[in-house]
C-alpha cells in the first residue's frame, strides 16, 4: 500500500506539474506577443518615452475587465505612469524599478487573478528609460488547475481506499490457509501426535510449508515412539536381572543353606549385577553419543594393530566358545579413522561375532584395499533377511538370541552405527539364516 501510494502520488504530481507548466507557458507566450506589439508602437527621445498609434491601444481587450482582458501599464524612470489601459481603472501594477530583464509573476486586481510580465524599456543607447508591465487574466487557467487539483486529490483518496479494501480482502483470503495451519498445529500434542496439518488445494508455498511441517511431524512421531519403545525396552532389560536377584535372595532367606549353596547363589547374583552394570554403562555411553556433538579426530590407523587389540580384548570369550579367528588383514593396511572410536566399533563387532557363533565356529577378518572395505564375518546362527533392517535399533535382538542364553541387551550395534556416522564410515550387514553374518565397514577418505 505504501509503495502504491507513493507511486500514485508521484504520477499525480507529474500530471499536475505538466498541466501547470503548460497553462502558464501559454499565458506567458500571450504576454510576449502583446509586448512585441506594444514595443512596435513605442518610440523615445533620449530618456523620454513617446507613444504612437494611440487609437490601436484603445481596442476592446484593453477596456474590458470581465472577459480575457489585457492590462497595460508603462512607467518612466521616476515611476510616473506614462500610459495605463482603461481596464485598470484606479488600480496600478506593482513593479520593480530596478528590473533589467523579463520577469513573470502572479498578481490579483479587482479580485481577479492576473498573470503579469514586466519588461524593461531601452533607448537607442541601450539605457533603461522605463518599465512595461502587461497583465492577462489567469482566472481560466487558475480554475482549470484548481479543479484538476481537487479531482486529483479526490481520485487519489478514492484509489487508495479501493485498493485498501481490495488488498485487505485478497490478503485475508491468502492468509486464511495460514490461520488454518496455525489452528491445526496448536491442537497437536503428544496425545494426538499422529494428526497432520490439512494441505491447501493450491500447490503453492503454503502447500509446501504444510507438507514440510507434516514431514517434521512424521519424524517427531517416529522419535516419540522410538523413545517410548526405548523406555519400555530399557525397563524390560533392567527388570530381568532385578527379578532374578530378588528371586535368589527370597530363596536364600526362606531357610538356612550350606556355604556351598550360598556361594553358588551369590555367583548368580554377581552375574546379574554385572549384567545390570553393563546395561547401565552402555545406556550411558549411548546417551552421550546421541546427546552431544561428537567430533572424530581422524588420523591414519594401522588396521592390523587395531584388530589385534580387539582380539586380545575378547580373548576370554574366544577361548570359552572355542572360536577360531582367521585374520587375513595385510600388515600395511591403513585407514583414516578415530583410533578410539574405531576400537569401540571393532570390539562390538568381534564380540557379537563370538556370541552369535557356533561352538568351534570361525570368524574371518578381511580387507579390500581397492575399496577400503573391512569385513568381519562369522559362520554362526545368522539372521533372517526381514529382520536385518531392525538390527541397529536399540534393544533389538532377534528371537533366537533372546530365547538363548547369549549375553547382551541389543545396544551394541546402535553404538556401532552412531560411531560409524560420526566418522563417515559406511556400515553394511549381510546375513543368511544358519550360515552366518557379515558386517562390513567402508572407510571414506
Amino acid at each position: 500500500m505504501i509503495a502504491i501510494a507513493v507511486l500514485t502520488a508521484i504520477a499525480f504530481v507529474v500530471i499536475y506539474g505538466v498541466v501547470y507548466y503548460t497553462s502558464y507557458k501559454h499565458l506567458d507566450e500571450d504576454i510576449i506577443i502583446e509586448k512585441n506589439e506594444i514595443f512596435a508602437n513605442l518610440d523615445w527621445d533620449d530618456d523620454q518615452i513617446i507613444m504612437n498609434k494611440m487609437p490601436e491601444w484603445e481596442e476592446a481587450e484593453h477596456s474590458q475587465i470581465e472577459v480575457n482582458p489585457t492590462f497595460i501599464q508603462i512607467v518612466d524612470l521616476k515611476g510616473n505612469t506614462i500610459f495605463k489601459s482603461i481596464n485598470l481603472q484606479d488600480s496600478h501594477f506593482l513593479f520593480n524599478p530596478k528590473n533589467k530583464s523579463t520577469v513573470f509573476y502572479n498578481e490579483t486586481i479587482n479580485n481577479q487573478k492576473i498573470r503579469q510580465g514586466q519588461f524593461p524599456v531601452f533607448n537607442n543607447n541601450h539605457k533603461i528609460i522605463g518599465q512595461l508591465t502587461i497583465g492577462v487574466s489567469q482566472q481560466e487557467s487558475y480554475n482549470v488547475l484548481h479543479n484538476l487539483l481537487i479531482v486529483l486529490i479526490l481520485t487519489y483518496c478514492a484509489i487508495l481506499s479501493i485498493l485498501y479494501f481490495i488488498m485487505s480482502f485478497v490478503a485475508s483470503k491468502a492468509i486464511a490457509p495460514i490461520h488454518q495451519l496455525i489452528d491445526s498445529a496448536s491442537q497437536i500434542a503428544y496425545t494426538n501426535i499422529n494428526s497432520r496439518l490439512p494441505l491447501p488445494e493450491n500447490q503453492d508455498e503454503i502447500h509446501q510449508l504444510a507438507t514440510t511441517i507434516n514431514q517434521l511431524l512424521n519424524r517427531l512421531e517416529n522419535s516419540f515412539y522410538q523413545q517410548k519403545q526405548f523406555t519400555s525396552d530399557a525397563s524390560h532389560e533392567m527388570q530381568t536381572p532385578l527379578a532374578a536377584i530378588k528371586g535368589i535372595i527370597e530363596v536364600l532367606l526362606r531357610k538356612p543353606r550350606t556355604a556351598e549353596h550360598y556361594e553358588v547363589k551369590m555367583q548368580e547374583v554377581l552375574h546379574q549385577t554385572n549384567r545390570l552394570s553393563q546395561l547401565h554403562n552402555q545406556l550411558l555411553q549411548l546417551a552421550r553419543l546421541e546427546s552431544s556433538v561428537l567430533i572424530a579426530n581422524k588420523e591414519p590407523v594401522i588396521l592390523h594393530t587395531a584388530i589385534g587389540k580387539s582380539i586380545e580384548n575378547n580373548e576370554s570369550l574366544l577361548t570359552k566358545n572355542s572360536i577360531h579367528i582367521h585374520n587375513n588383514l595385510p600388515q600395511e593396511a591403513i585407514v583414516s579413522a578415530d583410533i578410539l572410536l574405531l576400537e569401540m566399533i571393532l570390539d562390538n563387532l568381534i564380540s557379537n561375532a563370538i556370541k552369535y557363533n557356533k561352538t568351534d565356529g570361525n570368524i574371518y577378518i578381511s580387507y579390500n584395499s581397492s575399496d577400503q572395505i573391512l569385513c568381519v564375518e562369522d559362520d554362526g546362527i545368522g539372521i533372517e533377511a526381514d529382520k536385518l533392517p531392525l538390527l541397529f535399533n536399540r534393544f533389538y535382538r532377534v528371537d533366537d538370541s533372546r530365547n538363548s542364553q547369549i549375553p547382551g541387551n541389543g545396544i551394541g550395534l546402535s553404538i556401532v552405527k552412531r560411531l560409524c556416522e560420526v566418522q563417515n564410515i559406511i556400515l553394511t550387514v549381510n546375513s543368511v539364516k544358519d550360515q552366518g553374518t557379515s558386517f562390513c565397514l567402508q572407510f571414506i577418505s
